[in-house]
């Protein structure tokens, strides 16, 4: 897929996170788009992809968001690049293995971020935001999962499988 396609696609997901999806809570948490976007194409198109879109979608995070530059793109690629590895084997089981690996990636993610917050010199209230908003929100991420996994997927059918462009 060309990048020229990915990084509006994924500038679009970061502006939709920052403006209107922290308006749309269930139960006091909102979904972590980026997460969900980025850890579902790293499992249909492998770790390589999923870290260049971690990489690009972190940026765009990391432009918008009041957290130390760089918080996001570091968690984002890493959590792109993992799922990318364990990838076939959860597409091919279908949705179920996929929610569970969106699920520990959100996990993975915000463990990650507020290290590097707390790193920045920020104070880190680890067990609250763990306990209040990591696993509601890997939860509700979670349950997004076939939605924005079947997306993806038609969106990879119809504009190729082939290798990412530069």
């Amino acid at each position: 897929m060309t990048i020229y396609l990915i990084i509006p696609l994924l500038v679009v997901v970061a502006l939709l996170q920052a403006t209107v999806i922290p308006h749309l809570t269930v139960l006091g948490v909102f979904p972590d788009l980026p997460v969900i976007v980025v850890v579902c194409w790293g499992l249909l198109a492998g770790a390589r992809e999923g870290l260049i879109w971690g990489f690009i979608a972190g940026v765009a995070v990391d432009l918008l968001a009041g957290a130390p530059f760089g918080a996001a793109t570091l968690a984002l690629s890493l959590v792109g690049f993992l799922s990318g590895m364990s990838g076939p084997i959860a597409v091919r089981a279908r949705f179920i293995l996929a929610m569970l690996v969106v699920f520990l990636a959100t996990i993975v993610y915000d463990l990650l971020f507020m290290l590097i917050v707390q790193i920045s010199g920020q104070a880190v209230a680890w067990l609250e935001n763990l306990a209040r908003i990591a696993i509601p929100s890997a939860a509700l991420n979670a349950m997004l999962t076939p939605i924005i996994l079947g997306a993806l997927h038609l969106l990879r059918n119809r504009f190729g499988r082939e290798e990412m462009e530069w």
